[in-house]
């Protein structure tokens, strides 16, 4: 029961883990953007005369809520990339190299000289996505494990699933099936 991989960790997969944080934290408020747009929408449609039939007073009041909801969630994707790639510029490092190992006794890192060991116990979390597995060792801080980079995708990711679900409360996993 080990995994063993080095992972090029760039502005891609930085910008991927920022957004997926800021969708996440932004949920409620996207959701209440729609609300407030759909509740506009309905408002404006009780003023002309005569007015139009419920179905389409309905309809147009749904569009609204999807069409404020996505320019909400569209503006905090253009934000919050923009804002990584200024950071990763800033920084002068433009990707690092990631040799990562799990096994039975947690998670290695290695990024240059800089090495960390994390016992299973001590994973904030573990969430896995179409493009990555997130190995959180704090609340808005994870090591990265992209899909793309890994050889046997399919077969590898078996192989992770397997490792935390039989190592990681069910409580901390968000994986995909």
């Amino acid at each position: 029961m080990s995994y063993r991989r080095d992972f090029t960790i760039g502005l891609r997969e930085t910008q991927q883990f920022q957004l997926m944080l800021v969708l996440d934290k932004w949920r409620g408020g996207i959701l209440g953007f729609g609300a407030v747009g759909a509740l506009v929408a309905w408002m404006y449609l009780l003023l002309p005369e005569p007015l139009p039939p419920l179905p389409v007073r309905l309809g147009l009041a749904a569009a609204a809520a999807v069409l404020t909801a996505a320019a909400a969630a569209l503006a905090l994707a253009v934000t919050t990339l923009s804002r990584v790639r200024s950071q990763v510029r800033r920084s002068g490092r433009t990707s690092y190299v990631q040799e990562t190992e799990i096994d039975g006794f947690g998670v290695r890192v290695t990024v240059g000289k800089d090495r960390a060991r994390l016992g299973f116990d001590r994973l904030v979390r573990v969430r896995e996505t179409r493009r990555a597995f997130y190995l959180f060792i704090a609340e808005h801080q994870a090591w990265i494990l992209p899909k793309a980079q890994m050889e046997d995708r399919e077969a590898e990711c078996r192989a992770v699933r397997e490792i935390f679900c039989k190592v990681v409360e069910r409580s901390r996993l968000r994986l995909r099936k």
